[in-house]
């Protein structure tokens, strides 16, 4: 898990449509909750949040300041973007139960090179899986999970998600299917066709995206 994660917040009263002058000043609105806290709509300074979000992204934990006062621990929940410009627009931080489990995803990694794909080049690596949820106390959360690709030598040869090894205390999610392929060695052609809809479906998705004001369920509106 990564360390010194540090963000300074201040609490604020605009919301609405003065979200936008905030921005202007080069802070970002966001809101904290969870464990023992009121919801709290916060401003934060934007390239040190940017700075902490690559480094954290949703699986590791942030020392997070209001006003000057005692840090609480907090993962980042929501951090919603500008699809054109890719800036912060929003941020979701829910403060932790140190002594509670809870459920998070963390990245997946592929490790390794297939000899299908590196040597034989008779197929391409699909990643099926990006992130595995799984169940742990927030200070056993992996920054990211890794899979090892060496084994794969044929098209079609894929890693099951029971094969994931995870650290001690940390378990699957409830629900999960451990047999759901998370890689496979796919060949060329239809690795190539399902490029081109993942594609077509994303620029569509771009192209219909709302313009709505973010906010958080559960939490106070901006």
């Amino acid at each position: 898990m990564a360390q010194d994660l540090r963000l300074e917040a201040t609490s604020r009263t605009h919301t609405g449509r003065h979200v936008s002058a905030l921005r202007r000043t080069g802070q970002v609105p966001g809101v904290l909750y969870g464990h023992r806290v009121q919801p709290l709509s916060l401003s934060l300074e934007t390239r040190t949040l940017e700075r902490v979000w690559h480094r954290a992204g949703h699986s590791n934990l942030v020392d997070l300041s209001v006003d000057g006062g005692r840090a609480r621990k907090v993962l980042i929940r929501e951090f919603q973007t500008d699809p054109r410009t890719t800036r912060p627009l929003h941020a979701d931080f829910f403060a932790v139960n140190l002594r509670e489990k809870l459920v998070v995803d963390v990245p997946l990694i592929p490790v390794g090179e297939s000899p299908a794909v590196s040597e034989e080049k008779i197929g391409v690596l699909q990643q099926l899986v990006n992130t595995i949820r799984v169940e742990c106390l927030p200070g056993d959360i992996p920054a990211q999970l890794t899979v090892d690709i060496s084994s794969l030598m044929t098209v079609d040869a894929g890693v099951h998600l029971r094969d994931v090894s995870l650290p001690e205390g940390v378990v699957l999610a409830h629900g999960a299917d451990p047999d759901e392929l998370v890689v496979k060695v796919a060949p060329l052609r239809v690795a190539a066709e399902a490029e081109e809809e993942e594609a077509a479906a994303e620029a569509e998705a771009e192209a219909g995206e709302a313009t709505a004001e973010p906010g958080a369920e559960g939490a106070p509106a901006e």
